[in-house]
Formats: C-alpha cells, structure tokens, sequence
C-alpha cells in the first residue's frame, strides 16, 4: 500500500469527507482559471474588434453596389477617355461624354491620318460611329481642325 492510500484509510470519514469536497471545489477552480479566462479574454477581443469588422463589411457592401453599378454601365459610358483616346494616339484632341450614347471628339490641330485611324480603333473597339462631322483642313499639310460627334450603332 502507498503512503497516500494508508494517510487516506487513516482519516475518520467525516474528515474524509471534507478533504473530498475541498478536492472537488479545487479542481473546480483549477477547471475554471484554463477554461474560462481564456474564453474571458477572447471574447473581450472580439468584442473589441466586432465595430472594425462591421464597418469593413459596409465597406465592402459598398464597393460590391459600385461594381455592380459599373458592370452595368455600357461599355461606352465605362471607357473614360484616357482610355478611348491617348494623347499618344491623339495628341492635342479632347475626348468629353455627351450623355451615355455619344462621345464629342474635338482637336484644334490633330494629324489627318491620325484621326483616321484612332476613329477606326473606335468603331471595331466601342461600336462608335461618326454622327457628325466638321473638319478644316489647316495650313499645315496633313493636320486638321476637327470637331466630331460619335454615338453608337
């Protein structure tokens, strides 16, 4: 028999009793300081950071309303246009939004040839078609002024 088996027979069974509920009340104790404090503290840093991720969920829904808002727009209202007209493509030729169907193209000296070809690029690329026209020819050979309306077809 071990020592602790012989201290325990040893005892009266009223103090065996008491030894037995302190036991229990300790290990109650001993459950709750590993279990419940840090379930505790979790939920006192959830708790903290649930107004960071709600506003980042608003954020998000917002964004998403904005993507569907652009998914939805036509491609011609979409394109800016930095994006339809470069000045590389372009140069000294501004590209407005007239409303959603028509683009007005306007340059007070743009290459002939150039202007051409950007007005090709927007007719395979965006379905644009010319829908008026005014263009002078400048005194410099091959440069134009040009003011153009462009709808889609």
């Amino acid at each position: 028999m071990s020592i602790v088996t012989s201290a325990w027979q040893s005892r009266p069974p009223r103090e065996r009793a008491v030894l037995a509920t302190g036991a229990v009340i300790v290990a109650i104790l001993v459950i709750g300081v590993l279990a419940w404090l840090p379930l505790e503290r979790a939920r006192t840093r959830l708790a903290a950071e649930l107004p960071r991720l709600r506003a980042s969920v608003v954020a998000l829904e917002r964004g998403a309303a904005e993507a569907q808002r652009l998914r939805a727009m036509t491609p011609l209202a979409a394109a800016s246009p930095a994006s339809t007209a470069t000045p590389r493509e372009l140069p000294g030729a501004q590209l407005t939004m007239a409303d959603e169907k028509h683009v007005r193209l306007r340059g007070d000296d743009v290459a002939f040839t150039a202007l051409l070809e950007w007005l090709g690029a927007a007719q395979s690329a965006n379905g644009l078609r010319v829908e008026s026209a005014r263009i002078e020819a400048l005194p410099s050979p091959g440069r134009v002024r040009a003011d153009l309306t462009l709808a889609r077809s």
